[in-house]
């Protein structure tokens, strides 16, 4: 059984399980930590609809936000991933000489569109896999704000598998307390939302011939793979009395790899495209100089 009332948070239960993943989780701590910051509330835009017709809250916004906030992030997170033996100098240098605007980086973060961002950052190598990542970590500060912002405006019959936030795959579900009832959560901005029983996230099979679930003896009172015939998706399930905190999607998912490895072993796969195709404009926010200089009296 998944519970949240561990003294020891799950970012140090896995650096002392697994000390070979510390570079990564220093990523992920960074990016926990940069989201709770308070500069990110402030630049949250206003939503466009109401997600009525299906549109992530997200699509459409344009981020009004200050360069400095957008620059030093996204240096300190790159720096992160260059200390830690990724491949991804040339992309920080590229930065810190100033031949790559960090808020095109971070457009194509928030919009999920790992294409463009790959394209943006002007590699010759193909470093989809770390870029993908890299992205996730880059755009958590922005998402998970608006997470908190607006979970109250996301429908309460929201039919479809993506994030009703960020239009991001799930990447877990619990079947959470007493009743049994299934959420969908995302790793990118933590959202939470109901979810049918028998549906796959990916491709909405509701075919119950063609859906199943990976299990082991070992572990079957605490997670399975649901899996789905029709389009060889998968997504790994817990139990849990309460909902994992919006931060710790991230780290659950990455501590259950095992599971993804058994899935990938069967030939299932996670969705490379993105849940929802949404679109983000990032701005500079203008200098508020006369809004500073009216507010000094003599």
């Amino acid at each position: 059984m998944v519970t949240n009332g561990s003294d020891q948070s799950r970012l140090a239960a896995l650096d002392v399980e697994h000390p070979e993943w510390r570079p990564l989780l220093a990523l992920i701590d960074a990016a926990s930590r940069e989201a709770q910051r308070q500069d990110w509330a402030r630049v949250i835009p206003a939503p466009e609809h109401d997600g009525a017709d299906g549109r992530p809250l997200i699509d459409g916004a344009v981020v009004s936000v200050p360069p400095k906030l957008v620059g030093r992030w996204v240096r300190q997170i790159l720096a992160l991933a260059a200390a830690a033996g990724t491949e991804i100098a040339p992309l920080a240098h590229a930065i810190d000489a100033g031949w790559l605007d960090p808020s095109l980086l971070f457009e194509a973060a928030i919009s999920h569109d790992v294409e463009r961002f790959h394209v943006i950052a002007r590699v010759d190598t193909d470093y989809r896999g770390v870029l993908r990542g890299l992205a996730a970590l880059i755009a958590m500060p922005m998402l998970q704000a608006c997470e908190r912002a607006w979970r109250h405006r996301v429908p309460a019959a929201w039919p479809h598998g993506y994030c009703p936030i960020c239009g991001a795959w799930p990447s877990l579900a619990e079947t959470r307390g007493l009743d049994g009832g299934r959420h969908l959560r995302c790793g990118c901005c933590g959202a939470d939302w109901p979810a049918q029983p028998l549906r796959c996230p990916f491709c909405g099979e509701t075919d119950h011939q063609l859906l199943g679930a990976l299990v082991s003896a070992e572990v079957v009172e605490r997670y399975a793979i649901d899996v789905c015939d029709g389009c060889q998706g998968y997504l790994k399930a817990f139990t849990t009395l309460s909902p994992i905190r919006p931060v710790d999607v991230l780290l659950e998912d990455l501590a259950t790899l095992v599971l993804d490895m058994a899935a990938l072993e069967r030939d299932y796969r996670r969705p490379a495209t993105r849940g929802r195709a949404i679109t983000v404009g990032v701005i500079a926010e203008p200098q508020r100089f006369w809004n500073r200089l009216f507010a000094r009296r003599p």
